[in-house]
């Protein structure tokens, strides 16, 4: 790390947290409530950081307050808790919509047909560099926590995936190209997930993660913040390296 950059940390770390962001987070960030102390005050760190680093937009006439960046800020820092990985190193800018978008497609069918058009999204993670958000979505998410849904969450473990390859070695039907405990287990769960989505049985992970590896990782994430303990009780094995990976175990302070 430059040393600007570790110096101007520790400046910002040194500064009482603000209490309009405090304010924010006991009324607006119930994840916050159910952290321990300990945690809570982690959280409050990397928001200060996570903030200060990044740049927030809101687009399409949305008012980007000071509300809507630390809420966001503090979801994307819950993941962080147990070990930072560099604030999301590659992450310059974040896009908010009022509500879902419409983003472009452009799809290769048979005989090298391609079709261009536009489909509606409500976030999306472009590459390391940027990730979209609708805020009617987090709002949502937020006030039904019960769901197991969580747009940042879902969107931010995207940004872990490609930083750190998570979901490279397993292919689109489960396939598995490296041999790592890792890889093995997240393609047996895919594999699951796609069996469970095909026969429309019942599951704690959203039928979405069926599509792809990578979203398959994303919802792993959802619902092991929010449904840690149906997680664990559904697929152990996912839930123990992911417990390892994220370096925590919402289990013990997350009811569901």
């Amino acid at each position: 790390m430059p040393i600007f950059r570790y110096l101007k940390r520790k400046w910002l770390l040194y500064r009482s947290f603000p209490e309009s962001w405090q304010g924010i987070l006991d009324r607006s960030v119930p994840y916050y409530g159910q952290l321990p102390e300990g945690l809570k005050k982690t959280l409050r760190n990397h928001v200060v950081i996570f903030l200060d680093e990044k740049l927030f937009e809101g687009c399409n006439g949305l008012e980007m307050t000071e509300e809507k960046k630390v809420i966001i800020s503090a979801y994307a820092c819950i993941l962080l808790l147990g070990e930072p990985a560099g604030y999301y190193p590659d992450l310059q800018s974040i896009l908010v919509y009022p509500d879902d978008y419409l983003a472009p497609v452009r799809e290769e069918g048979e005989g090298g047909i391609v079709s261009e058009g536009t489909q509606a999204r409500k976030g999306e993670s472009w590459d390391l560099g940027s990730i979209v958000l609708s805020w009617d979505d987090i709002r949502e998410n937020i006030e039904n926590q019960s769901s197991g849904q969580n747009l940042v969450f879902h969107e931010f473990a995207h940004q872990l995936d490609e930083y750190y390859g998570l979901t490279a070695g397993i292919g689109e039907y489960g396939e598995i190209y490296r041999d790592d405990e890792w890889t093995h287990i997240l393609a047996a769960a895919y594999r699951t997930l796609q069996r469970k989505s095909r026969s429309r049985t019942q599951c704690v992970l959203d039928p979405y993660g069926a599509t792809d590896p990578a979203e398959l990782f994303s919802v792993a994430t959802e619902a092991f913040f929010l449904k840690p303990r149906k997680l664990s009780g559904e697929f152990p094995k996912l839930y123990d390296v992911l417990k390892s990976f994220y370096n925590l175990d919402p289990g013990l302070f997350v009811p569901l």
